[in-house]
């Protein structure tokens, strides 16, 4: 009888390991990871994956601006490869969510549809999708529409929570696809406002100098030479405007260590600096080092106002390196307080996409030029 009664308890014993062997290995493995959206953010409203799953309110919640225009997506990137089997999506209280799609990928870029569903209105039910094994680093869940009559706006979408359950597989994490850029095209900086306040008013000589790639380069009708003609214009009658170059086709920053020496010695009132365009290959650790040098020598050693342009991605195969490239050029912005034009966000807010940027000499088309000027000169001369 006793040899019974233990054997009952190893058993148990042996049933509450494997239990809990299971529950370990099954952990939110998107809990506190990087995510992106297709469109803005609403302020506050951050959380997607903060392990809060029942918040109405930011930021434990997550929200969506009120933008018009579906599908809206986020993308979790679950920062190394997993093994997952189950998702569930936490739907609010607050309304508006309603036709949804989970999707998974290995390399954010191929996505596989796992499920569609339906949210009823404003009722905070829990999605639990269940499903086989299936190897992943990225999860995104899309919203195809709106119930309409929630808080904030008819085309706000609400969700308390994504949790996506599995287990790392401990193989090495791939770099996705960066977001597409949305929102303001133009980061200005008070420098840029007290540029504003000499160069319109004044009439002294105002001279430009462009430093960096293919992007950077001038001639009779490049976006540089348009944008100071109409600057011109901008300042009293007389008032002069010239820009030159120090760029060639497929510079870098760390490259262009010693070029910026020349930039320094044409002593400019105004100096926009490029990267990224001409780049195929993506080096971060040298972009970003390279970047901070250059910056950091034109402001320690010049009196100019310092703007970085984005990169302008001439075809579908140039944009992941353009995109990495203008995320850097805004951290590099926003550490050293440097203004940023980020080109792409502004073909996009005309309606051009990175099919439309290329000419047929393998230049810039006229459509992108001119929008290039615009936003430059929208920076330097726009209250």
């Amino acid at each position: 009888m006793r040899g019974t009664v233990e054997a009952g308890r190893g058993l148990a014993a042996l049933a509450l390991l494997i239990v809990a062997g299971t529950a370990a290995a099954q952990e939110n493995v998107a809990l506190n990871r990087p995510f992106v959206c297709s469109t803005d953010v609403m302020d506050g409203w951050t959380g997607l994956v903060d392990g809060v799953t029942d918040s109405d309110s930011g930021p434990g919640c997550f929200a969506t601006s009120d933008e018009v225009g579906f599908p809206k997506a986020v993308t979790i990137d679950l920062q190394r490869p997993c093994i997952v089997n189950r998702i569930a999506v936490h739907n609010s209280a607050n309304g508006n969510t309603r036709g949804i799609a989970i999707y998974c990928s290995r390399d954010g870029e191929q996505f596989e549809k796992l499920r569609e569903f339906i949210f009823p209105q404003s009722q905070p039910i829990v999605l639990n999708h269940r499903f086989n094994d299936r190897p992943a680093q990225f999860v995104r869940v899309e919203f195809a529409n709106t119930w309409g009559g929630g808080l904030g706006g008819d085309n706000v979408i609400f969700v308390r929570e994504v949790e996506v359950f599995g287990t790392p597989t401990g193989g090495a994490s791939v770099m996705g696809p960066p977001a597409q850029p949305i929102g303001d095209p133009l980061l200005p900086t008070r420098e840029v406002r007290l540029f504003r306040r000499w160069a319109l008013e004044g009439d002294r000589p105002l001279s430009i100098v462009t430093f960096g790639d293919s992007l950077a380069e001038i001639d009779e009708e490049s976006w540089p030479t348009v944008m100071a003609e109409r600057l011109q214009f901008a300042r009293p009658e007389g008032a002069q405007v010239t820009v030159s170059a120090v760029a060639h086709a497929g510079m870098t920053p760390d490259a262009g260590s010693g070029d910026v020496t020349e930039v320094i010695d044409a002593a400019p009132d105004v100096v926009l600096v490029s990267f990224g365009t001409d780049m195929v290959h993506w080096d971060a650790g040298g972009f970003r080092a390279g970047l901070g040098a250059v910056v950091g020598r034109l402001l320690a050693e010049t009196d100019a106002l310092v703007v970085l342009v984005g990169p302008a991605p001439r075809g579908q195969e140039m944009v992941d390196t353009a995109r990495r490239a203008l995320a850097q050029m805004e951290r590099t912005g926003e550490l050293l307080g440097v203004a940023v034009v980020r080109t792409e966000a502004a073909l996009l807010a005309e309606g051009l996409t990175v099919e439309d940027v290329p000419g047929d000499d393998g230049g810039l088309s006229e459509a992108a030029r001119q929008v290039i000027a615009t936003a430059v000169l929208e920076l330097l001369v726009q209250p």
